[in-house]
């Protein structure tokens, strides 16, 4: 077929088609891909002034948290609720880094994580032993451990129920320090979101999300259910105190309010809310419930009421969360360009039918008596 005829693809009615294909129209989802990045990217440019950064700033660290939370509860099946304590150590460790060592603030973003998901690891022994309730417990009960022995500190290591403030952080000054912070952490939430893409469609992923789904299957196919639970512990672990070093490098400060019941109510709700066990989810709910955060932050009573009436109209209408919702938007593009791609075929097919009959016409014209 020329490319003449591809681009003015007749239908049955011989009326001239416009082919989505031939004319170059990306299909939805990587156009929508592309699409957040570029406003990602340049929403400090046009954000109406500067709280609006802020917010976005901490919407993508706390984007990053959720990623890590949606990986053990959402993939693994995990009732992990103590993320908020890994969140916690990661901040801590940071700052603590950055204030007694001749460390830069970048290094101080892996090495928080890798405290951060040792003990993860560590904590993923007694857990894992577990099951239902009692997980959540444990875990819940971890993190306000790790509360309690920080606000107890008398020795000024910790800063007690204060926290610690004041440290360099990412150190960047002047005008554009707001921005270049807003970048940071949207390139962190970025990797956070493609490690766990990656993670879930390997075979450490299949396997999670195997045992999560039927673990006696899961197990009678040779899939060992502590060890991939465990990685995805200490992975998770890892990733939260990406996040919680994140926060104490941006914000330059560590307390013990980040471990408080709001803000673990305020995750779990855009877990939620957005959809567990899926990638996009989480961004949904980070960036949905962050700007009814950021509308109602005059009114913190009518904002958690708001929080609570978002929860509880998803929770009836949408159990899954927005994400199908969502999915059958783009499904329906898709699928007109999936027809558009097989009429073309047929289209190719019937053209190709038809050089041949001529051909062959030809060639009897020819050869005949």
């Amino acid at each position: 077929m020329t490319d003449s005829t591809r681009v003015h693809s007749r239908t049955a009615m011989g009326i001239p088609r416009w082919d989505a294909r031939t004319m170059g129209w990306p299909r939805p989802r990587p156009l929508l891909v592309v699409v957040a990045l570029l406003v990602g990217a340049l929403f400090p440019l046009i954000a109406p002034d500067r709280s609006w950064v802020s917010a976005a700033t901490l919407a993508m660290i706390t984007l990053t948290l959720a990623q890590s939370w949606n990986l053990v509860l959402g993939y693994g099946g995990v009732w992990n609720f103590g993320q908020l304590g890994f969140y916690a150590l990661g901040a801590y460790s940071a700052a603590l880094i950055t204030i007694y060592l001749p460390v830069p603030a970048w290094a101080s973003l892996v090495i928080a994580g890798c405290v951060s998901g040792g003990i993860a690891l560590l904590l993923s022994i007694p857990v894992l032993r577990l099951r239902g309730i009692y997980v959540s417990l444990l875990t819940f009960g971890f993190a306000e451990v790790v509360r309690l022995l920080i606000v107890a500190d008398q020795s000024g290591v910790t800063g007690g129920s204060y926290g610690l403030s004041g440290f360099q952080g990412f150190g960047f000054t002047g005008d554009g320090a707001l921005r270049l912070n807003y970048w940071v952490a949207c390139a962190v939430a970025v990797v956070t979101t493609l490690i766990v893409l990656v993670l879930v469609r390997s075979p450490l992923g299949n396997g999670m999300i195997a045992m999560r789904d039927n673990p006696a299957l899961a197990s009678a196919r040779g899939i060992g259910q502590k060890t991939y639970q465990m990685l995805v512990f200490a992975i998770s672990g890892f990733l939260a105190g990406v996040a919680g070093a994140l926060y104490a490098n941006v914000f330059t400060v560590a307390s013990p309010t980040l471990m408080g019941l709001s803000p673990m109510t305020l995750v779990v709700t855009m877990l939620v809310v957005g959809g567990l066990g899926t990638v996009v989810g989480p961004i949904i709910g980070t960036l949905l419930l962050s700007f009814v955060q950021m509308q109602l932050q005059d009114l913190p009573e009518v904002r958690l009421a708001a929080l609570g009436i978002v929860l509880l109209v998803v929770v009836l209408t949408m159990p899954r969360g927005l994400m199908p919702f969502v999915s059958g938007l783009w499904a329906k593009p898709e699928a007109w360009m999936d027809e558009d791609d097989e009429d073309d075929e047929d289209d190719e097919v019937a053209d190709e039918g038809d050089l041949r009959a001529a051909t062959s016409v030809h060639r009897t014209e020819v050869v005949g008596p």
